[in-house]
């Protein structure tokens, strides 16, 4: 997995967050930063409407991996139906019974 990169603009230190909070805000809108604590990358602020597409993609991207799981698990009972367990089966293992 690729890690994220950041320009110079978009690294902040946690002693100037902690002074300029406001100002941060207004640029989080436009561009992710980053607070840097003790030379290491701390926290990520981003705009509300950044963090909502990115929330987004993420339940997406969910979704379509469950589709893929389920047509897979589909083709493999299709090609095998011995391999089923019947549902009957599956709720009387059922531990809270």
């Amino acid at each position: 997995m690729h890690k994220p990169r950041f320009t110079r603009d978009q690294l902040i230190t946690s002693s100037f967050a902690t002074r300029h909070f406001g100002q941060i805000r207004v640029h989080a809108q436009k561009e992710p930063l980053v607070i840097m604590d003790n030379g290491r990358l701390d926290t990520v602020i981003l705009g509300y409407a950044q963090y909502e597409q990115l929330v987004g993609r993420l339940l997406e991207l969910e979704q379509i991996h469950e589709a893929g799981v389920l047509e897979e698990r589909i083709e493999r009972l299709q090609k095998s139906p011995d391999v089923a367990i019947p549902w009957r089966q599956v709720r009387r293992s059922d531990p809270n019974e």
